[in-house]
């Protein structure tokens, strides 16, 4: 999986860990905060633009961060704030890799690499899931991040969600059989059969949950679409899957046309 430090590349021993910014003052670009460097105590310029901390689904209350507040962020990027002067980083709150590192933190498992994420799929402030597996047969990879109690997988939720937002993370069983971690994604609602053929799938469950199953909005199945590189449709039970598929990938088609 490519991480941030893969796109960004090393512009500084900052980028791609996580900090803790303190809201400073905010303006039209976004918010500037102070992030201190934890072997120093050095307080460092951050800047949150305000398009990452707007850039939320529908639905999802904006934040309303004012001078003092705090929030856990991922360093992005370094910038110079004036010609010759100090670095300022670059924060986000919204890229998938924060979860990453949030999940990391709480799960000692990750650290030392019996468990690894094989990818997540986020939409901020709502809703993301984590596709994890075992390195060795002994580990059990979705119990391992959830924790005893879940108290693993809400400490990250918890840090994820400090300033603003109820943002859930939703562990999933990693599987190479595409339907079968199709299946597993499509989590809580259980799929009844799952048809993939290339880069399209549909999924059939219970028609009580097909709400649930396309989620809000059709978010669950546009995250477990994310997750497994699939375009995913969900139908009710006993739906002619074969003829369900051939219609996803015409309305594909013509969408693409438009």
């Amino acid at each position: 999986m490519r991480t941030i430090l893969s796109d960004l590349g090393l512009e500084s021993p900052m980028v791609g860990t996580t900090v803790t910014a303190h809201i400073k003052s905010s303006g039209p670009d976004g918010f500037r905060c102070a992030v201190y460097d934890p072997a120093t105590g050095h307080a460092m310029d951050a800047q949150l633009p305000r398009a990452d901390a707007y850039d939320l689904p529908d639905g999802a209350a904006p934040p309303e961060l004012v001078a003092g507040d705090t929030l856990i962020a991922l360093v992005v990027g370094v910038h110079a704030a004036t010609p010759g002067g100090d670095q300022r980083l670059l924060l986000s709150v919204t890229a998938p890799e924060l979860v990453e590192r949030l999940l990391s933190g709480f799960v000692d498992e990750l650290r030392t690499g019996e468990v690894v994420i094989k990818s997540i799929a986020r939409v901020a402030g709502s809703k993301a899931k984590i596709a994890v597996a075992p390195t060795n047969g002994r580990v059990d990879a979705r119990g391992a991040c959830i924790g005893r109690g879940a108290s693993r997988l809400k400490g990250a939720e918890r840090l994820l969600n400090r300033a603003f937002g109820k943002e859930r993370l939703e562990i999933i069983e990693y599987s190479s059989d595409r339907a079968v971690f199709l299946a597993n994604a499509m989590n809580p609602v259980h799929a009844i059969d799952v048809l993939v053929e290339r880069d399209t799938a549909v999924v059939s469950v219970e028609e009580h949950q097909l709400s649930g199953g396309i989620g809000e909005g059709g978010l669950n199945a546009q995250l477990a679409g994310q997750l497994t590189g699939l375009y995913v449709r969900a139908v009710k039970d006993g739906t002619d899957l074969r003829a369900a598929l051939r219609q996803a990938v015409a309305d594909r088609s013509a969408a693409r046309a438009v």
